[in-house]
């Protein structure tokens, strides 16, 4: 037994142990540094102003124009905003993206590569007009059918302009004629220090998703192998509290004992990530869920730019709309616009007292909802939500509904705080144990979490980022632990690198004399 052990880990220690190293050099970066990702306060803030003047076409015209009904597709998400000087839909299907300029009717077919400089230019220059001309300092660089390392994650919006701004890179999407990934050179080094040698995130592989996910699958049974077997082996050949191993043997076999069970619940933590038994589909609200809290698709039919525009009249009344989501809530339609970050106005004295005082807590960025029909704004007390999430999961109880100041252990933004609060959690007693969260501001289920996507979340987010109430918030204190943890899994993996490439010499050696 301890033979075959020796054996295991010895050979899975010389195929992985390189790999242990980048994971755990890589999670050091990733504490701080994550992919690049377009912020969305940057994204709103550089969003030009919206010219409802312009506006001659509704919505359910652009629906007809974009051929969703003759293709049987539906829009699930509207939004009204600004294809450089021009008013344009940008409709969601299950098929990703289309758009019809909101002014003639027209669809936007393709975004030209001057199209694409000066959109770029307009984002470089944000809303500065007294910003001087951008447009000479941006080159077009590609034109993508394919994702390159940074547009792995925005594949729904290809074919993508690749503009490169001095050293920066913007991407923006063919479908929707509008910016929707922007990097920097820091972005992209720290990007790749951390997320892309961690999550082996290689366009090559990352292409070909399911090969990638096997290949991770299968990478990190390995690895719980080998440190468990490590582990076995560390606590047979221990003598006297002695180790019976020289030079950096030694030390990897102390080491091995002292963060190997910490590697191990990493490595399978980092496997359970990839989700492979489909418990984390738990948390993902499904779409007869969502139309029941909306009370079906949007009535398009309904909208006419006249409506629209007394829509965002109301919003102007707090700030100006650089763009409009068109939703629905318990049948009625609605507009919803966010203030771009940095502006000090504010409208949450308007909750201060009453019913809906709990609204009155800071949301990261503030909304203006209001009613399609009329223009007025619209607020959802807890007796709407409650009915509206009762009808989301049928023929099942409210066991209790709560209104959540702060986040708990399963609704959590850890590193943005960009999920709403406050939130209304409903518990049901259907038998998945569904808890919904809905934000109150928008009518919307945010967050849902069942039985095991519950489990998931500790054996996950739990194990893989010791992320458990009253210590992950505690800063700089976790921060010392988890950098502790990682630089001893790191030390322990490289201190067998010398030993494992002097067996394979000698193995190599060997191989050679048998052969001569």
């Amino acid at each position: 037994m301890r033979r075959a052990l020796t054996l295991l880990h010895r050979w899975l220690g010389i195929a992985g142990n390189l790999l242990f190293v980048v994971w755990f050099a890589s999670a050091l970066v990733m504490m701080y540094a994550r992919m690049p990702a377009l912020d969305p306060g940057e994204r709103l803030n550089r969003l030009p102003p919206l010219d409802l003047d312009a506006v001659q076409v509704g919505p359910a015209q652009a629906v007809t124009v974009a051929r969703l009904d003759a293709e049987g597709l539906s829009a699930v998400q509207v939004r009204l905003g600004m294809a450089g000087e021009r008013p344009v839909y940008r409709l969601r299907t299950a098929r990703g993206w289309t758009a019809v300029y909101a002014d003639s009717g027209s669809p936007l077919l393709q975004v030209s590569e001057t199209q694409a400089l000066e959109i770029a230019s307009s984002w470089v220059a944000g809303n500065d007009v007294t910003a001087p001309p951008t447009a000479a300092t941006l080159t077009y660089d590609a034109y993508l059918t394919r994702p390159d390392q940074w547009s792995l994650q925005i594949r729904a919006l290809l074919p993508l302009h690749r503009v490169r701004a001095a050293n920066d890179v913007l991407y923006v999407s063919d479908r929707t004629a509008e910016v929707v990934m922007a990097t920097t050179p820091g972005s992209r080094f720290w990007g790749t220090a951390g997320a892309v040698f961690h999550w082996l995130y290689f366009t090559p592989l990352r292409t070909h998703s399911a090969f990638w996910y096997q290949l991770i699958v299968w990478t990190a049974g390995l690895g719980c192998a080998l440190t468990l077997s490590g582990l076995a082996i560390g606590l047979m050949r221990i003598r006297r509290r002695r180790s019976p191993y020289r030079g950096m043997l030694r030390w990897h076999h102390y080491s091995g004992l002292a963060f190997g069970a910490t590697a191990f619940t990493w490595v399978l933590s980092g496997a359970l990530s990839m989700d492979p038994f489909g418990w984390q589909a738990g948390r993902t609200t499904s779409p007869a869920q969502q139309a029941a809290v909306a009370g079906g698709a949007v009535p398009l039919h309904r909208l006419e730019p006249h409506s629209i525009r007394t829509a965002a009249g109301s919003i102007s009344e707090s700030f100006p709309p650089r763009e409009l989501d068109l939703l629905q809530f318990a049948g009625e339609p609605l507009a919803l616009a966010y203030r771009p970050p940095g502006d000090d106005r504010s409208y949450a004295d308007s909750y201060a007292s009453g019913p809906l005082a709990f609204l009155a807590a800071v949301q990261p960025f503030e909304k203006r909802l209001v009613s399609l029909e009329d223009g007025t704004p619209r607020r959802f007390d807890q007796p709407e939500l409650l009915a509206a999430a009762a009808a989301a999961v049928p023929e099942s109880n409210v066991i209790d509904a709560t209104v959540l100041q702060e986040y708990d252990a399963y609704y959590d933004d850890r590193r943005h705080r960009l999920l709403p609060l406050p939130v209304l959690r409903v518990r049901f007693d259907d038998p998945d144990r569904t808890w919904l969260y809905l934000d109150p501001a928008l009518g919307r289920i945010v967050h849902r979490e069942q039985r095991r996507s519950r489990l998931d979340r500790w054996l996950y987010k739990g194990l893989h980022r010791l992320d458990f109430p009253g210590f992950y918030h505690r800063r700089p204190l976790w921060d010392i632990v988890v950098v502790v943890l990682l630089l001893g899994g790191l030390f322990s993996s490289a201190s067998s690198l010398v030993p494992a490439a002097k067996r394979l010499r000698r193995h190599a050696a060997r191989l050679r004399r048998q052969a001569d």
